[in-house]
């Protein structure tokens, strides 16, 4: 699938000393078929930090990197912020799923995992949580993603 990678974790994953837990991921975007998706308020939070921002400008030039049109992703957040069910102050990370097909989260904001697995709010398929190594079988594409390479 196509992954999302929330700010909290942009830096540990994007830093120059690998973090064993995101090894899978940098290989996945940067030498297979991974593809990283933002956009809206999620880009500014990215582009703020520097490693996250040199990251995904190589990314996009791979075509690793996706930037979901910023109008869409904040239509698609205000009809979230109108259901008046989600947990985490993070609507636009589920817009952004919601919007682009990606179903993985890499994130360490629980609040969030707790509205990325909300059926009622992404569903078809359901939303899965990168954590760790151990998630390493979740950097992949199903048909739900729109953006495989």
């Amino acid at each position: 699938m196509c992954i999302i990678i929330d700010a909290n974790l942009a830096s540990e994953i994007f830093r120059d000393t690998l973090n064993e837990n995101y090894v899978s991921i940098i290989y996945w975007l940067f030498s297979r078929d991974g593809i990283m998706i933002h956009g809206g308020k999620l880009s500014v939070e990215l582009y703020r930090i520097g490693c996250a921002s040199r990251s995904i400008k190589v990314l996009q030039q791979a075509g690793h990197a996706i930037n979901i049109d910023n109008t869409t992703v904040c239509l698609e957040e205000q009809n979230i912020n109108n259901l008046n069910i989600c947990v985490s102050d993070d609507p636009h990370i589920i817009a952004l799923a919601r919007v682009s097909g990606a179903r993985t989260l890499c994130s360490h904001d629980n609040d969030l995992h707790v509205d990325f697995k909300n059926k009622n709010l992404i569903d078809k398929p359901r939303g899965s949580i990168y954590q760790d190594r151990s998630h390493a079988i979740l950097l992949r594409h199903t048909p739900g993603c729109q953006h495989r390479m």
